[in-house]
């Protein structure tokens, strides 16, 4: 986004992370939001891992607003809180996945469950590393934002895949590779755009092998290698 004219590329960055809350909600409504007040098949672990990264979602829109606004002195005010929130939602991604899991055990066949695990870790160690190398990199604006961006973007998948298995006739195995490409679209063009314009191109291409790691990990969730693996993680950590 910053290939653009500096002021525009932080209003276009709003607006994209405008977007993929739009397409969050759009996903979560059947399964989640549709309950309410009830939650039937929700726990209060759900309940605060939603609530986290909706707030996280709202700052990736408010924080380049602030730029934009000539807000600086707020914009690294409020900054000061994704030191917080963020290991907050690391922790509440890693007991949403156990709590998932163990949902799932006697449930539904365990090639499923363990395959699932899959978007789970993923999303989780993706989205430590994105966000730990924007506090990194917080300092330098070009990185921090790309990086910032990165893990608002990994909020697609488990939103938009929701939307697609609850409004189209497709397993989930085609719905979650489905935003994976999206996923690896957008950030794939971000990627050329910042080699075009001869920007700092590492971070996106740091995010670009993360998301395209992530995808392979889906591909294989059934065979035995995954099943193995994921079995192992699950014996040792849930």
């Amino acid at each position: 986004m910053l290939s653009l004219p500096r002021k525009d590329s932080y209003r276009l960055t709003a607006l994209m992370m405008l977007l993929i809350i739009i397409g969050v909600q759009w996903g979560f409504y059947y399964p989640y939001t549709s309950e309410f007040p009830n939650f039937i098949n929700s726990t209060y672990t759900i309940h605060i891992h939603g609530a986290l990264l909706m707030v996280w979602l709202g700052l990736l829109v408010l924080q380049p607003m602030l730029i934009y606004l000539k807000k600086a002195k707020l914009h690294r005010k409020i900054g000061k809180s994704a030191f917080v929130l963020g290991p907050l939602i690391i922790l509440s991604m890693f007991f949403v996945t156990k709590d998932s899991y163990w949902r799932g055990v006697d449930v539904i066949p365990e090639i499923e469950n363990l395959g699932f695990m899959a978007l789970d870790i993923r999303g989780l160690f993706s989205f430590a590393t994105f966000w730990a190398l924007a506090m990194a990199y917080r300092k330098t604006p070009s990185a921090h934002m790309r990086y910032m961006i990165g893990t608002g973007i990994l909020a697609i998948g488990p939103g938009v895949g929701r939307g697609i298995l609850a409004n189209f006739d497709v397993t989930p195995y085609v719905a979650f590779s489905i935003t994976d490409v999206i996923d690896l679209l957008i950030v794939g063009t971000l990627l050329v755009i910042d080699l075009v314009k001869k920007n700092d191109y590492k971070p996106y291409l740091v995010i670009f092998l993360f998301l395209l790691v992530g995808k392979i990990f889906w591909q294989i969730s059934g065979t035995s290698l995954w099943q193995n693996f994921a079995h192992a993680y699950a014996q040792l950590f849930y």
